[in-house]
């Protein structure tokens, strides 16, 4: 199996750094919490224990690596890596990867501060800055409504980069699912409210490489087996993470 480059933060299940050949390498975001985020220089967030549980019930060995999202989706892209966790299932990404069956589902919001002179309608934000991920559902309906060339949209390296934007002013509202927007906003100290949430539940997969189906096979073997046994529900409710349950069709 691959090796990254040295310089980028990586660790294992165990968090050693010691690379195992027979090893999956599996790559996260920073700063996105409660799912992906580094705690005392280690990854941890829901998704975390999820793969921990998937990988120990399957018997094999995981390298964990932590980057900024756009490294993890292009390392995966390009084969550097095996799989990605906790990515949103979206048409768009379904061009470039397979995903498992989905183990929840995030709700897409858009944020602004909580003060008298931020906007008060999507419309407002015409011809403002705001904060997003590339191929996010509300980047498309933001297209559907007409307004995306309206709208300047930017990435930020993280979440909590975006949020802290958000603070100071850069940005005039952020993107991001309403569990991390508020989780941040609470850590970071401001106030923020929701200016739109379409009620769209976004799945989240484990994604692979297209054609990789082998370890989505496995994967998938080793969800059902976590859901069936509860063990996958008492994750959620460690991280207080609410489970729709919706059908799956595998790939």
């Amino acid at each position: 199996m691959r090796l990254l480059p040295t310089f980028f933060a990586a660790a294992s299940l165990s968090f050693t750094l010691v690379a195992d050949s027979l090893a999956e390498e599996a790559g996260m975001a920073t700063g996105y919490p409660p799912f992906q985020f580094s705690q005392d220089g280690e990854p941890a967030g829901f998704d975390v224990d999820v793969v921990r549980a998937v990988f120990n019930y399957l018997g094999k060995d995981l390298n964990l690596h932590q980057y900024d999202w756009d490294n993890v989706v292009s390392l995966l892209r390009y084969g550097e890596l095996d799989l990605a966790i906790g990515m949103e299932s979206t048409e768009a990404r379904q061009a470039y990867f397979d995903f498992s069956q989905p183990y929840y589902h995030r709700l897409a919001t858009l944020f602004v501060l909580d003060q008298e002179s931020s906007p008060e309608s999507v419309r407002k934000l015409v011809s403002k800055r705001i904060s997003g991920d590339r191929h996010s559902v509300l980047e498309q309906y933001l297209t559907e409504l007409g307004l995306h060339n309206a709208i300047r949209i930017q990435q930020a390296d993280s979440k909590k980069e975006a949020m802290t934007q958000l603070a100071i002013g850069e940005v005039e509202a952020v993107i991001m699912p309403e569990k991390v927007g508020l989780y941040l906003a609470d850590e970071i100290g401001v106030n923020v409210r929701i200016l739109w949430q379409p009620q769209i539940r976004v799945p989240v997969s484990f994604a692979v490489k297209t054609d990789n189906t082998e370890l989505l096979g496995h994967i998938n073997r080793a969800l059902q087996h976590l859901e069936d046994s509860g063990e996958l529900d008492s994750i959620r409710q460690r991280w207080n993470i609410q489970h729709w349950v919706t059908s799956y069709t595998p790939n």
